[in-house]
């Protein structure tokens, strides 16, 4: 059974609706302020309470904005989604302690060699389709790059994943087994923020 991962969650009565009929492994909170998903502090104290592992999404954040979100919201996973370094991706493991998973964009290569470096300090990679405005496009990117996968280290796939690509989504996982999990957003929309559940509930009956 695979792993799922709600994203782009904003609205109280959309996340009650989400955990009582999908009750999903991960809940995604965007925290970067372009994105039409992001999340208001309004809400934190709601959220906080939530028997869901919580997901701050950050992009390229400071890691006392990290800090305080952690504290308002109560999140127990980050997801680093901009060009986050290294030593970054050390200090934000060292300093929190939380559950990490680190995002590259895929444009029409992977470079592994670079992704190893991270390895010591991501409890899952999450593989995204490339976009200048970091995430959220609509759009998959060639899954074939991932059968070259090298590593034991799990990772989520995420990028425009709709209902139509169920089977192939499950042929990916049966020949790269380290994907442990998917992760979805846009393609699941009523609109931004606003999640479908029924159509959410048929989608993870086929996975």
């Amino acid at each position: 059974m695979m792993k799922l991962k709600v994203c782009g969650m904003r609205d109280p009565e959309n996340i009650r609706e989400l955990l009582d009929q999908i009750q999903p492994d991960w809940m995604g909170l965007i925290f970067h302020p372009p994105s039409p998903r992001f999340v208001d502090s309004i809400h934190a104290d709601f959220i906080k309470q939530l028997k869901v592992r919580k997901v701050g999404v950050f992009v390229n954040a400071e890691i006392s904005d990290i800090e305080e979100k952690i504290q308002s919201f109560g999140l127990t996973t980050l997801q680093l989604h901009g060009e986050e370094t290294v030593d970054e991706v050390s200090k934000i493991k060292e300093k929190t302690g939380l559950e990490i998973f680190k995002v590259f964009s895929v444009h029409d290569s992977i470079d592994w060699d670079l992704l190893e470096a991270y390895l010591p300090f991501v409890d899952f990679f999450l593989f995204d389709t490339f976009t200048k405005s970091y995430g959220g496009s609509g759009k998959t990117f060639n899954w074939q790059l991932l059968m070259d996968y090298p590593f034991e280290k799990p990772f989520l796939l995420s990028g425009g994943l709709s209902l139509d690509q169920t089977e192939e989504i499950k042929n990916l996982q049966s020949q790269v087994p380290q994907m442990k999990g998917i992760d979805i957003n846009s393609k699941f929309e009523i609109e931004p923020g606003i999640k479908d559940i029924p159509l959410i509930e048929k989608f993870k009956g086929k996975i």
